[in-house]
């Protein structure tokens, strides 16, 4: 096994699948709120929703990975391509500095066809560990991420 790095993450759950973004671009993870349609949108595009008094974006990242539909309970708050976004998800899961395994290639790959993901919305892939006592052991949570890149949750055809 590989050893484990630590590493500032959020890890959120869409359609099933666990995915993951750095910590530094996620402003924050609010529940979902009102959306307001745009006709002729593409169809990963929601719409437009007010968060904290500013107008947002709002991505389906199930749509917008081609997944089923999904929960869309929460706003994970982002910056995508220079401006701040609300993508849609099903529910956060971790959040903050964690223990990480990088998983090779061939885990990745695997991972990645379980849930049909697009490879280039794929950086690479996660186990996440968890601290189990106040000596600092670690044993694994059992939850697999895809890190995935934050500017193709929006594309040219925006």
């Amino acid at each position: 096994m590989s050893s484990l790095k630590s590493t500032e993450l959020v890890v959120f759950e869409v359609s099933g699948c666990h995915f993951s973004l750095p910590l530094a671009i996620v402003e924050e993870v609010v529940p979902a709120t009102k959306i307001t349609l745009i006709p002729n949108s593409p169809a990963f595009l929601l719409g437009l929703a007010a968060v904290r008094g500013k107008v947002l974006g709002v991505i389906d990242a199930s749509k917008r990975y081609g997944l089923p539909n999904s929960l869309n309970g929460y706003f994970l708050v982002c910056m995508v391509r220079g401006n701040l976004t609300a993508i849609s998800i099903d529910q956060p899961i971790f959040a903050g500095q964690l223990y990480v395994r990088e998983l090779p290639d061939s885990e990745k790959e695997k991972l990645r066809a379980k849930f049909s993901m697009d490879p280039k919305f794929v950086n690479g892939a996660y186990e996440i560990f968890q601290t189990t006592d106040d000596a600092g052991a670690t044993q694994s949570s059992g939850i697999y991420t895809l890190s995935v890149e934050p500017d193709l949750f929006v594309s040219a055809e925006m």
